[in-house]
Formats: structure tokens, C-alpha cells, sequence
């Protein structure tokens, strides 16, 4: 089913590329839109409403919601922090522990689910030109550990890029630069690795306004994040790539009729870098092999 209503996703965690296509939405009412984690960082909850899919401004965090997370030590109950925009608690991710997520808001209840899976180490990360043809493709290239490998582990990678070039808006700034999920088949055992397509060469060159968000420039800083994420989260991420080109909500995994995920992860982060194009150097794919 298509939406105009279409989520207001990750509003200030994940980011998608932007294309326009021209499709004939029918206008729906706004729905609740609820992004709730607990990590080994934290836990943070926001309550927001969707937005039309020709409506370029995220909506406000939304107070007034009651807020509770159980796992098997109890409640722990989050109070709304206006200055962040969103619900917060003391609660720390334990890896193994599973969470259930209640929320009461305008009369209604929702409820999300997820087990907490290991955190990830992130061992490197590089950038490199990867050949295409007559081409070049600026890669991130990620190597970090596998913390399960004798099991079957789903990752969600985000990377946030900071920039003074006075192109990129604060809207642009505010969102990730590339994210994706994966799992850990086909690598080798004890290991992840990721290439994360950003850019390419032709693209930076040429520097034209449309492409300008999709642009690293020299001088810009570069954050990279992994989540350990359960296969609840990981199908919803799915689903949100899926619906993009289509104009379609994702299959939320809160129950009660809201929009949007509830996830348990442990993250990783890699070091902050200093992106600096005369440092890039070509590409060598490592050996991969299918032991999963």
C-alpha cells in the first residue's frame, strides 16, 4: 500500500539518496511515528508524527507520551527531555537481555520488542577508489568483527559527515550521509567487511548543486557507527529500502498501528576522520568466502 504519509524515518539517524519521480499519492491523516533503541550507549525514545511525501520538513518531537521499557530487572520509566527532543532513562543495553518498549500516547497503546545482540569492534576503516569501467567510485572500505560467529548476526552501519562548505544546508547535515543494513554471510569467520558507496569521481568534479549533498569535500569529517541489530530490526530496515522507491511505509515492528522500529542494538564506533581527497588510493578487493 502506498502513502502519502511516508515516515518521517530515522529523522535524525538515517538518511536516503533523493530522486525525483513523479507519482500520484493519495493524502492520508498523519500517523504516529515512534523510534525507540537501547544500546550499550543509552536509550532514547522519540514520538513524532508522519509527514506527506512532498513535505520536505520533518515534524517536531512530540511531549505528552508515557513512556516505559521492562526487561527482566524491571521497569524503567523515560521522561521527555525537551532540550534533545525526545524521551530518555539511565538504562544501559545488556547484550542477551530483551526489551519490551510500552508507550501510552493520545489513548492509545503501542508496544515494541527486541534482544539485545553483542557489540561489534570496528578494526578499520579506508577510503579508496574502486574502478567502474571508465570510472572511479569513492568506497569507505569497513572491517570490523563478527562478535557471534558461529551464528547468524544482521548489522546496520550509519555515516555522518560534518562540513563547512557552505553548499550542504543544515537540513542536509543533520542527516546521515550513506546507511544500509547487511548480515554476515559470505565473510570470513570472525570477520565483517563492508565497501560503502559514496561517491563518484565524475560526480566530485563536475559539483553540481543537485549532487552536492552526495559530494564529500576535502576537509569534511566522517563518522562512522555499526549496530548490532536482532532480525526484527533488521527486516524493518529492509523494508524501509524496499518502500523507498515506491512511496511505501515500512512494515513497522511496534504493534498498536504506529510507524516506525523499536530495536536493541550494541554499537561501534570507528574514529573520527578527516576526509582528504589526494589521500584516496586504488582499490584491492580482499578475498571473501562463503563459510555461512
Amino acid at each position: 500500500m502506498r502513502y502519502s504519509t511516508i515516515i518521517v524515518l530515522l529523522l535524525a539517524f538515517l538518511t536516503s539518496c533523493e530522486k525525483e519521480i513523479n507519482i500520484d499519492y493519495h493524502e492520508v491523516d498523519p500517523m504516529v511515528v515512534i523510534e525507540g533503541r537501547v544500546t550499550n550507549e543509552g536509550t532514547e525514545v522519540q514520538v513524532r508524527r508522519s509527514r506527506s511525501v512532498n513535505d520536505s520538513v520533518h515534524g517536531p518531537s512530540l511531549p505528552g507520551a508515557d513512556i516505559s521499557i521492562y526487561d527482566d530487572r524491571g521497569e524503567h520509566r523515560l521522561t521527555y527531555d525537551p532540550q534533545d527532543g525526545c524521551y530518555k532513562t539511565d538504562l544501559i543495553g545488556t547484550p542477551g537481555h530483551t526489551y519490551r518498549m510500552e508507550v501510552e500516547f493520545e489513548g492509545k497503546h503501542y508496544e515494541g520488542v527486541s534482544t539485545m545482540p553483542k557489540p561489534s569492534s570496528i578494526i578499520s576503516t579506508d577510503f579508496f577508489w574502486l574502478k567502474m569501467m571508465d570510472e572511479r567510485l569513492l568506497v569507505d572500505v569497513m572491517w570490523a568483527t563478527d562478535p557471534e560467529p558461529e551464528e547468524r548476526n544482521y548489522f546496520l552501519y550509519r555515516v555522518d559527515r560534518r562540513t563547512d562548505n557552505p553548499h550542504i544546508t543544515k537540513r542536509m547535515q543533520q542527516r546521515a550521509y550513506r546507511w544500509n543494513v547487511f548480515d554476515d554471510r559470505g565473510n570470513p569467520p570472525g570477520r565483517v567487511y563492508r565497501d560503502i558507496h559514496c561517491m563518484m569521481e565524475q560526480t566530485a568534479i563536475d559539483d553540481k548543486e543537485d549532487d552536492w549533498d552526495q559530494i564529500l569535500y576535502d576537509g569534511d569529517t566522517i563518522m562512522l557507527q555499526l549496530f548490532t541489530i536482532d532480525l526484527r530490526a533488521y527486516d524493518y530496515f529492509r523494508s524501509l529500502i524496499a518502500g523507498q522507491s515506491q512511496g511505501a511505509n515500512p512494515e513497522s515492528n511496534i504493534s498498536g498501528g504506529a510507524l516506525g522500529y523499536f530495536m536493541a542494538a550494541g554499537v561501534a564506533r570507528a574514529d573520527t576522520v578527516v576526509f582528504h581527497l589526494d589521500e584516496v588510493v586504488e582499490y584491492t578487493a580482499p578475498e571473501r568466502s562463503d563459510t555461512k
